[in-house]
């Protein structure tokens, strides 16, 4: 139950005629991890006489395809009308059911031509649309440009025409900050005194004062006309190829920017009715070459000789008797297997990857522990205990039964909206409700439903306590019982996580880790028991083993860990912390409720309310968040520390992915 799944290593060979088959329809199954041989071919002597196995030559083109298809979607969706907030709920609470379509099991060869028919078809219609949307990209850019050039100059009455250069002259219009602007004409007119300055009426951007001006100069001084420009922050605006005044450069520009505006609108239409048409059948062909890329590409790990292919992979201990059955049935007996056991370099490598087995109720938190680290082949798994603590920690640090209904309705939907499409929402789902239910339960008992809104609005005394409430454990009256509540529970937490590292110290047969890392903080532990049962003098005698077990497993230095170990228990005085941290602010809430109500005539109602709404708002995202946090810390930190090691990679399957199609049996 707390260990990974045994695993087992396959070598098989088989002819070149069975791969294929023996390939799709372990990709179909997924039970297998298949190792790279690619190195080890190359490197060790015990492959001599096989190469490395060459790709499909059809798996170029079929990568091609896939991207080509790929690239079609992404242009489809782009063009996709956005959503509206209440469509973006309803998707996220009832997202839309995805119908797999049958499809057939063909050759690669086969797959490539229907995929290139279908893409070709679609691609002949979509491509006059892309290009001129580009086009339409291009000319909008340039009206864009001409609309800014003219309006920064509008107060120009000059035709734009006449600031074109000529072989005698150089035109530099553009605008200048009003401050520079005096510093700027008498530099220019140390550069040369053959030029022209026209000032235009000065106009404010971005709190900055800028003068349009018109620079009329011989050729030959326009590099240091320019030179000085750019020292005083001039910015230049191009006005070649326009012509006209400047109103009649704005109009004819917005006229032509409404209409490629117009027209954009169009081909969005267009791309959309395409969408319509085709994309169902895109996203199942794109699917198939996926998995048909993922099945051609997986050669380059295998070896070959002329007729034979090579290949290793890891199974589940439970899945190779049906894989090896499925095997010879495929290749009618033409295939030869050795199965082994993963060798201890193996595992001490880290080299065996780990398939977690988790019972349900805990499978979820497998996501939470991987975030610290992968559990170790050889190791515990401590998904169960963090699947059974986690959520209680939570609950414990929030204690309000109302914010835990919200969080168990979040879970919920969660679960059956987006947990149907997405296994990561999912299990996020089940936490949430589990999250949420422990908040529930630890609330009521200890006084919490929107800190004391019960009380003080609806029994009229804020001093009385809900009816579900055990008096020794109520929040709000005796918070010195809710902390040496929390201690105890870490102390159990932490003893778990001890036994956890004796039992995997005890099999590695490292006793002076264990010795110094969990077995002399039980000793100690035991010693304060007995001195509560038995006296002072038995109480030094277990007390001064366990300093001994200390010394002998840590050293002279390992005395300053029990400083560490008060700490790590003392570090559950948390959960008494964020429980009255919860319960502090709801009731600040509902007193200025109260308050604002009875204060301010007629409006103080509706200001208390909102108030009320905010404050609570604000304290169950924050203290959610907070509860979360911390309720990790304690797993990650004070648990895991004690014996977690973990390292190891994940099983990854070879399997393939499905969302839109189905093979047909």
């Amino acid at each position: 139950m707390f260990r990974s799944a045994r695993m087992q290593k396959l070598s098989i060979v088989t002819l070149n005629q069975y791969t294929k088959p023996v390939i799709d329809i372990l990709h179909e199954r997924g039970v297998i991890q298949i190792d790279d041989l690619s190195e080890d071919i190359q490197a060790k002597e015990e492959y001599s006489g096989l190469d490395v196995s060459k790709q499909d030559p059809v798996a170029s083109r079929i990568a091609s395809l896939s991207m080509k298809c790929n690239s079609i979607l992404d242009t489809l969706k782009s063009a996709e009308q956005s959503k509206s907030m209440v469509d973006v709920i309803k998707g996220f609470i009832s997202p839309k059911e995805i119908i797999a379509k049958d499809v057939e099991d063909i050759s690669s060869e086969e797959l490539a031509d229907k995929a290139e028919e279908i893409i070709s078809k679609v691609d002949a219609v979509l491509s006059p649309i892309e290009s001129r949307m580009n086009e339409i990209g291009t000319e909008e850019t340039k009206y864009k440009d001409s609309l800014n050039v003219a309006t920064q100059l509008s107060s120009f009455d000059i035709d734009f025409a006449y600031l074109q250069d000529t072989k005698y002259t150089k035109v530099i219009s553009g605008r200048i900050p009003a401050e520079h602007l005096s510093e700027a004409k008498s530099k220019i007119e140390e550069v040369t005194e053959r030029v022209e300055i026209f000032e235009g009426s000065s106009n404010s951007d971005s709190d900055v004062v800028y003068t349009p001006i018109i620079i009329v100069s011989a050729t030959e001084f326009e590099e240091e006309i320019s030179g000085v420009l750019r020292r005083l922050e001039f910015e230049k605006l191009d006005v070649t190829g326009l012509s006209g005044k400047s109103d009649e450069i704005i109009e004819a520009s917005k006229s032509k920017l409404d209409e490629y505006k117009n027209e954009r609108k169009q081909c969005l239409k267009d791309i959309r009715e395409v969408s319509q048409r085709s994309k169902e059948h895109l996203l199942v062909i794109n699917e198939q070459l996926e998995v048909e890329k993922e099945r051609t590409e997986i050669y380059s790990h295998f070896g070959e000789t002329s007729t034979t292919k090579m290949f290793k992979a890891w199974v589940v201990k439970d899945d190779v008797e049906e894989t090896l059955s499925l095997i010879d049935e495929i290749t009618d007996g033409h295939s030869i297997i050795e199965v082994e056991d993963p060798t201890e370099e193996e595992i001490d490598e880290n080299k065996v990857p780990v398939k977690q087995q988790n019972p349900g109720f805990a499978k979820p938190y497998e996501l939470l522990v991987n975030m610290y680290a992968t559990p170790n082949y050889k190791d515990i798994d401590p998904t169960i205990i963090m699947a059974l603590c986690f959520p209680f920690f939570f609950g414990y640090c929030l204690t309000d039964a109302f914010y835990g209904i919200i969080l168990a309705i979040v879970g919920g939907i969660l679960y059956t909206g987006m947990g149907k499409t997405s296994k990561t929402f999912k299990s996020f789902g089940v936490i949430l409700v589990q999250m949420g239910l422990w908040t529930v339960l630890l609330g009521l008992l200890t006084g919490g439903f929107m800190g004391d809104f019960i009380p003080r609005f609806i029994m009229g005394d804020s001093s009385a306590a809900l009816p579900t409430v055990i008096p020794d454990i109520n929040a709000f009256s005796h918070p010195e019982n809710i902390l040496i509540l929390a201690l105890a529970i870490g102390l159990i937490h932490l003893n778990i996580a001890f036994i956890f590292g004796i039992i995997d110290n005890l099999k590695r047969s490292n006793y002076k880790e264990m010795c110094g890392g969990q077995l002399c903080w039980i000793i100690i532990e035991l010693s304060i028991l007995v001195y509560l049962v038995a006296g002072l003098m038995p109480f030094l005698v277990v007390l001064v083993i366990g300093l001994l077990v200390l010394l002998y497993g840590a050293g002279p230095m390992g005395v300053m860990d029990v400083f560490g170990f008060i700490g790590d228990v003392l570090s559950y005085s948390r959960l008494l912390a964020l429980c009255l941290s919860t319960g502090g602010i709801g009731m600040t809430a509902n007193l200025l409720c109260e308050l604002l109500s009875g204060m301010i005539p007629y409006v103080g109602i509706i200001i208390g309310i909102l108030v009320f709404l905010a404050v609570h708002l604000f304290n169950i995202a924050f203290q959610s968040m907070g509860a979360a946090i911390h309720s990790l810390r304690l797993h990650f930190v004070e648990f895991f520390g004690n014996f977690y090691e973990g390292s190891s990679e994940l099983f990854e399957p070879f399997k393939a992915e499905r969302t839109y199609t189905k093979v047909k049996k």
